[in-house]
């Protein structure tokens, strides 16, 4: 009880929070896929961009490498359990989008993490502020998931010739059952580090990193 009521605060403030700043850029997940921490979005990485991406969550660390082939398709390959004694498993990443996001529909999309499908769907709040997912999936995503992101400063923050704060997302959502917080920084082009609590009690972080091609 005491979870669900600090995820449902979580989320109102998130909400309650939307301001005029635009969406960053599609990041990848902790598992590799284009979404928040571990929810996938209907994002996609976009034509001739790679992604690659290290997460530690749960005492799991996972490496993947993604690419966008075309606007609407993305593909990738997985691993997890790296320093564990069974060895690590690889696993595939399969994003494809159905429809783009417009004023008035959600974008749609479809995909597969190792032997897990899902169906994602991503829309803006309001013109100017926060978005909002929804999905279904099998596998780790246990049925319902939806998360909210919404970005505190359009551009980093800088004074001179030093660079300031970064640009910030703040990140709530709820899949397999948990509710996570955390924030993702885009510390540089390019260059995204997450900082999360799985559950509301683990610490999980991540760094991606995507460049064009």
């Amino acid at each position: 009880m005491r979870k669900t009521r600090i995820a449902i605060t979580v989320a109102v403030l998130l909400v309650a929070a939307a301001v005029a700043v635009p969406r960053s850029y599609a990041s990848t997940t902790y598992t590799g896929e284009t979404g928040l921490l571990l929810a996938p979005s209907a994002d996609t990485l976009g034509a001739n961009t790679l992604a690659i991406t290290y997460g530690h969550l749960k005492l799991v660390d996972i490496v993947s490498v993604g690419v966008g082939l075309t606007p609407n398709l993305e593909i990738g390959v997985g691993s997890a359990g790296f320093g564990h004694g069974e060895g690590a498993s690889a696993y595939p990443l399969l994003k494809l989008r159905l429809m783009g996001e417009s004023r008035d529909m959600p974008a749609v999309a479809v995909g597969l993490e190792d032997k897990a499908l899902y169906v994602a769907a991503s829309k803006r709040l309001s013109a100017r502020g926060a978005r909002a997912h929804v999905g279904f999936g099998s596998g780790r995503f246990d049925g319902l998931f939806a998360g909210v992101d919404l970005v505190l400063n359009p551009v980093a923050i800088s004074g001179g010739s030093t660079s300031g704060f970064p640009v910030t997302t703040l990140i709530g959502e709820y899949v397999g059952g948990d509710f996570n917080v955390g924030a993702r920084f885009d510390v540089a082009r390019g260059l995204a580090v997450n900082l999360g609590l799985l559950d509301l009690d683990t610490l999980s972080a991540g760094v991606s990193f995507k460049m064009r091609f």
